[in-house]
């Protein structure tokens, strides 16, 4: 991939833009293999290939920070620490609307964006004076072209000048189906604040998974601050994959720790129900109503969204539930009262399960876990302590491209 913003020099995110993206894959995967060889099963071959991502065009999330001024906003990163006069770091930072990174649609809605600052007059928030107003522009676009805005302000002062523009940017982007204005009146590096309002359109976004084929779709609901994947081709073969290692297993019961808007257990629902055109499973004896699934996320919003789309769907089984709590806290309790399941899944953020989570799993007795893992580092370190399992199946998912970050997906048997 070719970028002018890497080219000037105004944006580094992507550290491996130089490497052809064939070989960030392999220098990867021989990476990665290297790391994990230590917990596979003795004598099997357990790699997969590779998921791997489009070079450009995929990034389904985009996270703006404004600066400049309420005439001249720009979107993208902030300035280099010490620039500006005297150092302050003051002045507007790169610009990074076209970003080649983004899916068709983004740049045309940023440029609207744009626009409705200017007209409703909200000035940046400063980071070096603590004044201003509009701290970041976040957007979520589903795999159908369409939109969810974010406006992330310091206070609500502006929200009576943006409510009387916005039906301007309505008119000029037809792809907006949700609109809110979130309030983070503190002065910390995080990109978001506790109050969500909403100001146009659904209370949802509609993202379409087709991993597991036509007929088998599953349709994830987003709402404001639930966590979605960077990029949802990718995500899409990734939640497929668990729902088809789910369906082989048999399992009555399954647990879905750190599940977010339910994208694993859904996935897994409907490849139980072997609904998959061409890719039909068979399950003797364990239909879909006889298998329990449940996941687990400690984001109210998240679960709300999982709960709306499993009761939309009339292909979910009626033992799918999901619950708001912390996800270790939830299993060793829930394990206490009802017993361990046949098989968990984790997907847990870059610092892994932790100790005390893997200390559960490591006695409970529980025969299949699924891990998902942003950081193959820690997902190592879990590993090490959880040493009953070893690796039967894994795969590279090429969720970063560019970057020296990436996904694992690892299914793992209880060897002890």
């Amino acid at each position: 991939m070719q970028c002018h913003h890497f080219d000037a020099g105004r944006c580094r995110s992507c550290t491996l833009i130089r490497v052809p993206h064939e070989r960030q894959i392999s220098d990867a995967e021989a990476r990665y293999r290297e790391l994990l060889a230590p917990f596979a099963a003795a004598g099997a071959d357990v790699w997969g290939a590779p998921v791997t991502s489009a070079d450009s065009r995929f990034r389904a999330t985009a996270k703006m920070v404004v600066t400049g001024t309420a005439a001249e906003p720009v979107l993208g990163i902030l300035p280099e620490p010490g620039t500006g006069p005297g150092g302050s770091g003051e002045g507007p930072g790169s610009d990074l609307v076209d970003c080649p990174l983004y899916l068709p649609g983004v740049e045309e809605l940023l440029e609207g964006v744009r626009a409705l600052i200017r007209r409703a007059q909200v000035p940046p928030y400063s980071v070096a004076r603590r004044r201003g107003e509009l701290k970041n522009v976040l957007v979520t676009t589903s795999p159908a072209g369409e939109h969810m805005l974010r406006l992330v302000l310091r206070t609500g002062a502006p929200l009576p000048r943006i409510r009387e523009h916005l039906p301007a940017l309505l008119a000029a982007q037809p792809s907006l189906r949700v609109v809110t204005a979130n309030l983070h009146p503190e002065h910390k590096a995080v990109l978001t604040g506790p109050e969500e309002i909403h100001l146009a359109g659904e209370h949802a976004l509609l993202m379409r998974m087709d991993g597991l084929g036509p007929g088998a779709e599953v349709d994830l609901r987003v709402r404001p601050g639930s966590f979605v994947q960077t990029n949802t081709a990718v995500a899409a073969a990734l939640y497929a994959q668990v729902g088809r290692w789910i369906a082989q297993l048999r399992p009555a019961r399954v647990w879905d720790l750190y599940c977010g808007v339910g994208g694993f257990a859904l996935h897994c629902a409907r490849a139980l129900e072997g609904t998959a055109a061409g890719d039909r499973v068979e399950i003797a004896g364990v239909k879909i109503p006889d298998v329990e699934i449940t996941g687990v996320e400690i984001s109210r919003e998240a679960i709300a969204s999982a709960q709306e789309t499993a009761a939309d769907s009339p292909l979910t089984g009626s033992r799918l539930a999901f619950h708001a709590a912390d996800a270790t806290s939830w299993a060793i309790e829930q394990a206490e009262r009802t017993g361990p399941p046949e098989a968990i899944i984790v997907n847990p953020p870059r610092r892994g399960i932790g100790e005390r989570l893997a200390a559960f799993l490591e006695g409970s007795g529980v025969p299949h876990l699924i891990y998902s893992s942003c950081n193959p580092a820690t997902l190592a370190a879990d590993l090490a302590a959880m040493p009953s399992y070893r690796i039967t199946a894994a795969r590279l998912v090429d969720m970063f491209p560019h970057t020296g970050h990436d996904e694992m997906l690892v299914r793992l048997e209880r060897a002890l």
